[in-house]
């Protein structure tokens, strides 16, 4: 028996509403305040958290400079526990 769903309305409303936004938000944050515990100052002062919206999303993206930004992941995975410890 197959089930048939009716979308009744646009899923891209949703994924950019600003409850989602808020919700995006809320885990860059903690995923911010994770990384900010690496004991790097100049890694530190590089981080920024940035909100930005596509055709169909609302995209939250916590990144640092590229260069020091490489090498502090690959030496302590900052970035990557920060967002294993935001629940993510």
């Amino acid at each position: 028996m197959a089930t048939k769903f009716r979308q009744i309305s646009s899923l891209t409303e949703m994924l950019k509403s600003p409850e989602i936004t808020a919700v995006l938000e809320g885990i860059g944050e903690q995923v911010l305040a994770g990384a900010k515990s690496d004991p790097n100052p100049v890694y530190v002062a590089t981080l920024e958290m940035q909100t930005f919206e596509t055709k169909d999303r609302t995209h939250v993206q916590v990144g640092a400079a590229p260069g020091i930004g490489m090498a502090v992941e690959a030496k302590r995975g900052t970035l990557a526990r920060a967002l294993g410890g935001a629940g993510t």
